[in-house]
This record gives C-alpha cells, structure tokens and sequence, in this order.
C-alpha cells in the first residue's frame, strides 16, 4: 500500500476552485511554534500540528483514490508514507484525518485529475 500511495501521490493533482496543488505531496504548513512563535499554548500547538498532519494526510488519500471507512492501520500506513515524524498518529489524529476526508469526499467542488 505504501508504494502505490507514493506512486499514486506522485502521479495525482487536485484541483480546488480557490486553489490548485501540483503533483506530488504538498509542502506543508509550518509548524505551530513558525505559525504563532512563543505566543501558542501548549493545547493550541497541539491542535494545530495535529490539524496540519491530518489535513495533509487527508488531501493525499483523497488523491489516491481511498474513502470512508478506513482501519487505524491503513491511516497509520498514511502517516508513515508521508514521512512524518511519527511512530504512530494519536486517535485523535486519525479522527481528524477522517474528518478532513469526509469533507473532500463530500464537496462536490473539488476533484481530482490524473
């Protein structure tokens, strides 16, 4: 799963009104403490480094073609293909990966090309 992620990442555009990413993986944001300096909590640094892997890892499944429902594992595979620096996503990660795909999957506005 992990190849053809990459391959498919590679391979996908997705194509947003407002906003349209190349092929490939998406740089992300920066990191809580780039975005918001000393003046983040550590809950808000939190929430937000947790939204900005979900989100990422959201618009790239979505590329590739997975949808609802998916297992932890195949989320965690997600994460790991990704490069994040992570051993495993919280479960509050993996819920917001899946909220962030359930909203992609259910905007009609944005599609993807290949």
């Amino acid at each position: 799963m992990l190849r053809s992620l990459r391959h498919l990442l590679r391979l996908a555009r997705l194509r947003i009104p407002a906003r349209r990413f190349t092929a490939g993986i998406a740089a992300l944001s920066p990191t809580a403490s780039e975005a918001f300096g000393a003046d983040a909590s550590a809950a808000e640094a939190v929430a937000y480094n947790r939204s900005r892997v979900a989100t990422a890892t959201a618009v790239a499944l979505y590329r590739s073609g997975h949808t609802l429902p998916m297992p932890d594992d195949h989320l965690d595979d997600a994460v790991h293909a990704l490069d994040f620096p992570y051993s495993k996503p919280s479960p509050e990660t993996r819920a917001a990966i899946r909220a962030a795909l359930a909203v992609l999957e259910a905007d009609f506005t944005v599609t993807v090309a290949h």
